[in-house]
């Protein structure tokens, strides 16, 4: 009971905070490090960020900590974002989760970002010198795996640059998940608490890029409710997810169709007030050991768009 009432707790304290007024936990100078808040796993971007209440890869660490229950053995992986027009040079995540025992899961995840040469103006706008710009960060945590409710935290070191002035990060998340039975879970994280210090390049106290997102999967196994062998399973899911610098929420909604777990089809949409709705896609393919993924989310201000790849190994 007391694990049910903590989630419930989990549960409205996001929706509560998502729906509160605008810019919580923002001081003057907005939030930085904001790259902590995009995605970074081809699964998730596939699904325009929902389920947070049902990871299925290890990838999805980085943004969702709930993503370390989902470890039933050891996996080690590496994502990479290949940019549109306008983007960074170069993203890319490590990932590696390790079961304890029976009952706990050790995680680390490392990721970086990097800009090559940015052209450089002054206050009038006249071209001066290029500059480079790049970002990183590491965690660790731990969670439980294998149980009706699930639960993980996790603490990370963030560090960013832009010419030669910095910010430095330290951050925690947490998340829980229950599982009512097999065909529904809720759940609910809080990704990017902590400090961050204040900015030498805009000279104002900027806020971490504290997040809440909750959720409701729905799980439907189409060949046990047909009475055939199917191994066809659907994944319906709709999350609500706000930023500390976000005015209004988001709505995120994805869909999942796998045969058992050798192939996925994914696809999402998220409702974005404050930049702009979006339709993602993607597909994930298992052979033994080896996971690989894909997903493709669109920039349509840009006329361009993102694509994520992964590839895993279990062992």
């Amino acid at each position: 009971m007391s694990k049910k009432i903590l989630l419930s707790l989990l549960l409205f304290s996001a929706a509560a905070l998502a729906a509160s007024g605008r810019y919580w936990n923002t001081g003057l100078g907005g939030t930085t490090m904001k790259f902590l808040s995009m995605q970074a796993s081809p699964r998730s971007a596939a699904l325009s960020g929902a389920g947070v209440a049902s990871p299925v890869r290890l990838s999805e660490l980085t943004r969702n900590p709930l993503a370390a229950t989902s470890v039933s053995q050891a996996e080690i992986g590496f994502s990479q974002i290949v940019f549109g027009d306008a983007g960074a040079d170069n993203f890319v995540s490590i990932y590696y989760g390790l079961p304890l025992n029976d009952l706990f899961v050790l995680s680390m995840g490392l990721e970086f970002l990097g800009y090559g040469d940015i052209e450089g103006r002054d206050e009038e706008g006249f071209v001066t010198s290029d500059y480079s710009a790049y970002a990183w960060a590491a965690q660790a945590g731990i969670g439980n795996h294998g149980r009706p409710f699930a639960w993980s935290l996790q603490t990370r070191f963030a560090y960013q640059a832009i010419d030669d002035e910095s910010t430095l990060g330290i951050l925690a998340d947490a998340g829980a998940s229950y599982r009512v039975n097999r065909f529904v879970a809720f759940g609910a994280a809080v990704t990017n608490f902590g400090y961050v210090t204040e900015s030498e390049y805009s000279g104002e106290h900027e806020a971490a890029p504290m997040a809440l997102q909750a959720g409701i999967t729905g799980s439907i196994p189409v060949g046990s409710l047909l009475h055939l062998e199917s191994m066809w399973n659907v994944h319906l899911s709709a999350d609500i997810y706000r930023r500390a610098d976000m005015e209004d929420f988001e709505w995120r909604f994805g869909g999942e169709i796998s045969y058992q777990e050798f192939v996925s089809l994914r696809a999402g949409y998220a409702l974005r007030p404050e930049t702009e709705d979006g339709l993602s896609a993607g597909i994930g393919i298992a052979f033994g050991s080896c996971v690989f993924d894909y997903g493709y989310s669109p920039r349509p201000a840009l006329a361009s768009g993102n694509h994520y790849l992964g590839v895993g190994y279990r062992f």
